[in-house]
């Protein structure tokens, strides 16, 4: 099934990117389309996928029960992860098997999804609070670092939608003025203000849950993430008062706001 709406929304793409190339550039080599297709080919995967992904967590976070579980074996995952230095590494992950007891009496023992946590279990044998969706059989932790997936899946999704549906009008031949417009406004101010923001909540964060950070270290970052938090504050409040002026300046080149709202008194006698 998962392989089969792959191959579904690669075939959009294709013809989606048909109908883009030729409407930007007719007479375009095999070359053109091929490049396009790179492009069009990952926004539609992500721009389908993600708010499918996204569903099914918000799915089972409505759906579930909370149980107190004991954990009773780890899993071993190998994950990638980028590292200071922005190299893609590989590490080991924990994931907890959780064994727990439902409200029917049924004893349920299975591996927890949606995990995203870097939480150090120091023993076998102890309880934690999950969530238990009896629909799906998914048991999970809807700690920080569930909430931190799901924000991040959320804006991608949002924003690979917001793209997905740009190329779709521009492949169907519909004016682009407005989607322009909007374009700026979702780039200028919500995707940089909310990139900058995210930078410095990671910082923050960091500063804060990493123990064996030095303090030059967190001082750094506490600094640093201060400076974009403000940023992305006066980013937001920069680009609101330029959109004020426009508006402004616009609504007095208008020559029907010029007018009288009521005509004059000669105008009457008429």
């Amino acid at each position: 099934m998962g392989s089969s709406i792959i191959y579904i929304l690669l075939l959009i793409a294709i013809i989606l990117t048909y109908y883009f190339v030729k409407r930007f550039r007719p007479q375009s080599s095999i070359f053109t389309y091929l490049i396009f297709f790179a492009i069009v080919s990952p926004i539609t995967l992500a721009g389908t996928l993600l708010p499918i992904t996204v569903v099914q967590y918000v799915k089972d976070l409505n759906q579930s029960e909370t149980y107190n579980a004991k954990i009773v074996d780890f899993v071993y995952e190998t994950r990638e992860k980028t590292d200071s230095s922005d190299h893609t590494i590989e590490v080991t992950v924990k994931v907890p098997v959780f064994q727990l007891v439902t409200s029917q009496g049924d004893t349920i023992t299975k591996e927890a999804v949606h995990y995203n946590s870097s939480y150090s279990y120091k023993e076998e044998t102890m309880y934690c609070k999950v969530n238990y969706n009896p629909s799906t059989g998914n048991v999970f932790i809807t700690d920080r670092g569930f909430y931190k997936m799901l924000s991040v899946m959320v804006f991608f999704a949002l924003f690979f939608d917001f793209l997905l549906v740009g190329i779709v009008l521009y492949a169907l031949g519909k004016d682009m003025m407005r989607y322009k417009q909007m374009l700026g406004i979702v780039v200028f101010r919500i995707t940089i203000p909310m990139a900058i923001l995210g930078f410095a909540a990671i910082l923050l964060l960091a500063a804060y849950e990493q123990s064996d950070m030095s303090l030059f270290a967190k001082i750094a970052c506490i600094g640093f993430g201060v400076l974009l938090l403000l940023a992305s504050i006066g980013l937001i409040i920069l680009s609101n008062s330029k959109n004020k002026k426009r508006n402004r300046k616009r609504n007095n080149n208008n020559p029907q706001n010029n007018q009288r709202s009521h005509p004059s008194f000669l105008e009457f006698r008429n």
